[in-house]
């Protein structure tokens, strides 16, 4: 976590023009949950742009979705000046990008004493609330807990969310009760 941080705090630095870093809010054990922005107007909020939304490491599990997170938002930079296609695709949006939606979970897989090799938990995948976690992929709203609509792959039942804390997919106790999950609503 603090080296994706010194990546993104790195990526201001050099193009401060195009790139600001800005914490949504909180995670469970009270670390920020970062989003970086990037535009050519990234000082504004230009309603004439669409908004795009990436994010990484919802499931702490997913190492390369920070790493790809990370590398995507250094791409765009790097190549914007180089890149006609770069620049008109910046140019046309604001892209948000938050390289580690979980940030608990992550710094909980890094650090657990209990996996071999130690820096990688590949068995947690939850948030950190209350030592059990939460799915933060399955508090959104949609279709939260819904494990009958047609969403729902009918040969993997189990995909769709699960109301037992001890499960890998469970849900929550309602649709946005996480506090990682708000941040990214609000």
């Amino acid at each position: 976590f603090a080296e994706m941080n010194t990546a993104m705090n790195n990526l201001v630095a050099a193009y401060p023009n195009l790139v600001t870093k800005t914490s949504i809010g909180k995670s469970i054990e009270n670390r920020d949950i970062w989003a970086i922005k990037i535009s050519d107007n990234v000082a504004t909020d230009d309603n004439t742009e669409p908004d795009i939304l990436y994010m990484g490491l919802q499931h702490a599990r997913e190492a390369i979705g920070g790493s790809s997170m990370i590398f995507f938002m250094q791409y765009l930079c790097e190549q914007y000046a180089l890149d006609p296609r770069i620049k008109s695709l910046v140019d046309a949006r604001e892209i948000y990008i938050i390289p580690c939606v979980n940030p608990d979970g992550w710094e909980y897989n890094r650090t657990n004493p209990n996996t071999a090799p130690q820096w990688v938990n590949t068995n947690w995948r939850k948030n950190r609330r209350g030592g059990y976690g939460v799915d933060l992929n399955r508090n959104y709203s949609a279709d939260w807990a819904n494990c009958s609509g047609q969403t729902c792959n009918p040969a993997n039942a189990g995909s769709c969310g699960s109301s037992s804390t001890s499960s890998d997919t469970y849900y929550g106790t309602s649709a946005f009760s996480e506090p990682e999950t708000q941040a990214v609503r609000d």
